[in-house]
């Protein structure tokens, strides 16, 4: 009688739990599923649920479903290159020479692509050019405009997805919807921003001296690759958001 009880007990909890969850983190969740790609009644309640709409027992046993399909595609995504960043940086820096090296080291410079093209790849490596300041404000503004909405998690996704890397079908469902969204925002103003951008701070083995002709190459770069690039040299360049947590750890 008393294990009754506590099982009783344990479901009215997390019965709880599920409800405060209805009005904070799942309606989050929901905005990250791209509807087109559900089944009517999936559809139904995951607008239901952004909308803060009332549900029988049904409906909400069908919304954890529906969650607990998609949510290993919208949870925080964490890439091994990331983590191996981490770990290599984790070491205090004692000298300013130490930082020196850090930011003068060749291999940082280099960054290879494998740009997808016509069903083929093409293996690229670029080396990142030093920054120069007078063209930070304008390219980050064009650029960090197009991915505002989204979350860091989703933005390493979609770097993930442009690289040619492999993704779930919920993921590819998750960055099809950014894909659309990104190139209705994208001006002919923005693109020629990042594309002179890109024809000064990434370089070819052998390229040309004359900058008209750089910009034209990203002129014809395939767009979403091109903006998975942008996010890789920003993050590079240290011109990415931090967040408090990880510049202050003691905080």
């Amino acid at each position: 009688m008393v294990n009754k009880t506590k099982e009783t007990t344990l479901k009215i909890d997390k019965e709880k739990v599920e409800k405060g969850l209805l009005k904070s983190r799942f309606p989050q969740e929901c905005e990250q599923i791209p509807l087109e790609a559900l089944e009517p009644e999936e559809k139904e309640v995951v607008q239901k649920c952004i909308n803060h709409e009332e549900f029988n027992d049904e409906e909400f046993k069908l919304l954890k479903k529906t969650l607990q399909k998609y949510r290993p595609a919208i949870e925080k995504y964490k890439p091994s290159e990331t983590i191996e960043a981490v770990e290599k940086t984790r070491k205090s820096i004692q000298t300013e020479q130490e930082w020196l090296d850090i930011v003068n080291n060749e291999q940082d410079r280099k960054l290879l692509v494998n740009v997808p093209f016509n069903n083929k790849i093409y293996p690229m490596e670029f080396e990142i050019q030093p920054l120069d300041d007078s063209r930070v404000v304008e390219t980050l503004q064009a650029h960090v405009d197009l991915f505002k909405d989204y979350n860091a998690s989703e933005v390493q996704l979609f770097a993930k997805a442009q690289q040619g890397e492999p993704i779930t079908p919920e993921e590819a469902q998750i960055v099809a919807k950014m894909q659309q969204d990104i190139e209705s925002k994208a001006s002919v103003d923005r693109i020629k921003t990042m594309n002179t951008f890109l024809a000064n701070q990434l370089l070819l083995p052998d390229s040309t001296a004359d900058l008209d002709k750089r910009i034209e190459f990203w002129a014809k770069f395939p767009f979403m690759v091109k903006s998975a690039i942008m996010i890789k040299v920003e993050n590079r360049l240290g011109l990415s958001e931090q967040s408090n947590t990880e510049l202050f750890p003691d905080s």
